[in-house]
């Protein structure tokens, strides 16, 4: 089978970062032949390319986009003639060119389905992303609950200089991009609590000075380290004794499952994606959305109870393995894409 997938982003947020994800894993499946259509962009061509991964680029210069990146999407789609276009993001789905392709849209987001109207299929990651789209006119038949997976492919990790912890410290690790919904602001207040670790922050964003600022008035400067955009999960989760997850809006979020998949305790703000997956006192620990001494109290808890900790990374590594693992999410995938294919051509 010829699967074309098109991301026209150039940000580097959850869903683009689960995009390479799923290019990288079905590089390697010999049932599908696979074609990307990507913006121009260094950084990312150069983790796909160490992927094995096989793209075509749209221009992204003054004159050249402008004159050529319309055209040169069409003539990608019509050149390899896939059987499946998987469309990521609003403006993928909007401008995907006709073609005898069936066309699936990817949401991981409550995204407006009027960006949608070119799919025949859509694919969410949650069951309230069904909800979201049937409610707003899709039909129930015509969209697939399939999640995320959550392993950290290793051709896609890029190396980074590590930051030095103290030697009796403790280490927690918060990712996401810096903005209000992701609650960094939650996690540093909760900080003054938490004593002997530091707080590790990766993600770039509008936000970083106001938090900077914060963990000074906060008195933990000293204990909170911004990384800046890292491309090196892998290596960070390895330095992590605790993942924390203080987001304040999360249809799904992918850092769980990363937690689950590196055997790293997690705990999160209750919001709706990790209300969903995380079982409380089973596979993590959920806390009241900005409530920072929950928040200090479950990380405390964790770092006071090594048999606690590793019971709820037994359970969160088990739940990953029957449920979140690329095996099982992959195959999800194909067998969606086969169906939906043979069903289009007949």
């Amino acid at each position: 089978m010829k699967l074309t997938q098109i991301l026209l982003s150039q940000s580097e947020a959850g869903a683009e970062t689960y995009f390479e994800k799923v290019a990288a894993a079905f590089a390697t499946d010999p049932d599908f032949k696979q074609e990307l259509i990507i913006e121009e962009q260094p950084s990312r061509q150069r983790r796909l390319d160490s992927a094995g991964v096989t793209y075509r680029t749209l221009p992204m210069g003054k004159i050249s986009k402008p004159l050529l990146y319309n055209t040169r999407l069409k003539q990608h789609v019509s050149r390899f003639d896939p059987d499946v276009i998987l469309t990521w993001v609003n403006r993928a789905s909007r401008k995907c060119p006709p073609s005898n392709a069936v066309v699936i849209g990817r949401l991981g987001g409550y995204y407006d389905i009027n960006n949608y109207r070119k799919c025949d299929h859509l694919i969410v990651n949650t069951p309230d992303l069904v909800r979201h789209v049937t409610e707003n006119g899709w039909p129930a038949d015509r969209v697939s609950m399939i999640s995320n997976f959550g392993e950290l492919p290793e051709t896609l990790n890029v190396t980074d200089p590590l930051p030095e912890i103290p030697a009796d410290h403790k280490v927690l690790l918060t990712l996401g991009r810096l903005h209000e919904k992701k609650a960094q602001d939650t996690a540093i207040r909760a900080m003054k609590q938490i004593p002997n670790a530091t707080l590790l922050i990766a993600g770039s964003g509008e936000l970083r000075s106001e938090l900077e600022a914060l963990a000074e008035s906060e008195g933990v400067a000293d204990r909170v380290r911004f990384l800046g955009l890292r491309k090196d999960v892998r290596n960070l989760f390895e330095l992590a004794d605790i993942c924390l997850f203080p987001s304040r809006f999360e249809p799904l979020g992918n850092v769980v499952l990363e937690a689950w998949a590196t055997n790293t305790p997690i705990v999160a703000a209750a919001s709706t994606g990790p209300a969903w997956l995380i079982d409380h006192e089973e596979n993590g620990l959920l806390f009241d959305i900005d409530d920072h001494a929950q928040c200090a109290e479950a990380v405390n808890r964790l770092l006071a109870d090594e048999t606690l900790a590793a019971r709820l990374t037994e359970k969160g590594a088990q739940k990953f393995r029957d449920e979140f693992s690329q095996p099982v999410i992959l195959q999800q995938y194909k067998d969606l894409f086969l169906r939906l294919a043979e069903a289009h051509r007949n």
